[in-house]
């Protein structure tokens, strides 16, 4: 038997992610069945169990593949720690153009709080493991700082899909969050 190319197999499997996102994303997420996923996809049972468990195992690589990636978070923390805005503000830029949608719902009221438990989680494994050793020694005191700092990108993020963006453009949101990284709540 033929092996399918693997172009294929990852087309396959980004229509059946799509097509349980546009389910998902209405107001019908309780009700989702894979018959129904299936048949906006176009493929039969056997292809969905194919590539996924079940439903919640789907689900759970599309929140997966929204989760940053420890080389953009490495690319964020150059930008940050050199304040380089124009970068972050690119990195912001692509993340909303290729994700903004997803994860504007997501963190959103109707959204996942498993997601937004992942990210949270996601941010600060990327911090911790980006540490100087040096700053490794106090856990405690390194925790909270790392909660506060990994707070502060989350909520960024999640106030400006909520509705910063109808109170500010994408530059005056990161010039804020790295003010807030930098120097608090004192205005410069």
């Amino acid at each position: 038997m033929a092996r399918k190319q693997p172009e294929v197999t990852a087309q396959t499997r980004r229509n059946f992610i799509d097509a349980y996102w546009d389910l998902y994303s209405s107001d019908r997420r309780d009700k989702i069945t894979v018959r129904m996923i299936t048949d906006r996809a176009g493929y039969n049972r056997g292809t969905f169990y194919a590539y996924f468990l079940d439903i919640d195992d789907l689900h759970q690589q599309m929140e997966n593949e929204l989760l940053p990636s420890e080389e953009n978070f490495e690319k964020l923390k150059k930008a940050t720690v050199s304040k380089n805005s124009l970068e972050i503000l690119e990195i912001f830029t692509q993340m909303d153009r290729t994700i903004g949608e997803k994860l504007s719902f997501l963190l959103g009221p109707k959204g996942s709080l498993s997601f937004q438990s992942k990210l949270k989680s996601t941010l600060k494994h990327h911090i911790l493991k980006s540490l100087p050793l040096d700053l490794k020694d106090n856990e405690s005191v390194v925790d909270y700082k790392t909660e506060i700092l990994c707070a502060i990108f989350y909520e960024t993020i999640r106030y400006w899909y909520d509705h910063g963006n109808q109170h500010f453009h994408v530059e005056e949101m990161t010039t804020l969050m790295l003010q807030m990284i930098f120097s608090g709540l004192v205005e410069s």
